[in-house]
């Protein structure tokens, strides 16, 4: 598969930054993990998606970022925003993924055909399918900035329209990568930087923390429940244990 089109020009900014931010779930953390599967989807409306596993010991995190936009927005990879062009979150996302494994981008990979295990919507299982297999990802370490967050569970409506439903469900977020060994961001690697000093700041804010996402809850004052750990302790054991 021809990913050359997923190549960001020099007219895209970068929205790779440091900020903190405001079924089986990890609890938010920071973790250490290999990736075990990378494989490129579609939507039915024709939106490109790259759909990764990230594995370490027993714990498995099964993850699909979106890397362009649907047919009916032409498959962008690229959003505007005050007259600058940006990619969008999840092509970002990956993107770091692979600068931070291999020293690329997305667009810069190519693919191989493999039979996997895929989730079948028709079969309700996972099916032997084809794909499209992003095989220099497969054993790279990686070091993933882990939030769970509380969500809507949207059913479609009589107009086919998905809306909450009035129940939530849990789901996990990747809201940073960092470098394994050297746990340095984007940021910090193209910035020259070796102290690897944020994803300690990122663990202190966000480890122990649930994310209430839901209707419900933007209706309250708040967006998080839970307790964080101690700082103290969140310094003394950074990755949750396995």
């Amino acid at each position: 598969m021809d990913l050359t089109k997923l190549k960001l020009g020099a007219e895209v900014e970068s929205n790779e930054s440091d900020t903190l931010g405001g079924g089986y779930t990890l609890e938010s953390g920071v973790y250490p993990m290999k990736i075990d599967m990378a494989y490129i989807g579609k939507s039915q409306g024709g939106a490109m998606s790259v759909n990764m596993t990230f594995t370490h010991g027993q714990q498995s995190l099964k993850h699909t970022f979106w890397v362009t936009s649907g047919d009916a927005k032409g498959n962008k990879s690229t959003y505007e925003k005050d007259g600058k062009q940006y990619p969008l979150p999840g092509l970002n996302m990956v993107n770091g993924i692979v600068f931070l494994t291999l020293g690329k981008e997305l667009g810069d990979l190519t693919t191989e055909t493999k039979t996997v295990n895929v989730y079948n919507y028709d079969s309700k299982a996972e099916v032997p399918t084809q794909v499209e297999v992003l095989m220099d990802l497969l054993g790279q370490d990686i070091v993933l900035g882990v939030q769970k967050r509380i969500v809507d569970k949207n059913v479609k409506n009589d107009n086919g329209v998905y809306v909450p439903s009035g129940e939530t469900r849990q789901e996990n977020e990747i809201s940073k990568v960092f470098q394994a060994g050297s746990n340095l961001t984007v940021s910090e690697v193209k910035a020259g930087e070796t102290a690897g000093e944020f994803m300690q700041k990122w663990a202190d804010k966000w480890t122990g923390l649930t994310i209430d996402k839901s209707t419900a809850s933007a209706k309250g004052n708040g967006s998080t429940a839970g307790a964080p750990p101690a700082a103290a302790a969140a310094s003394a054991s950074l990755f949750p244990s396995s």
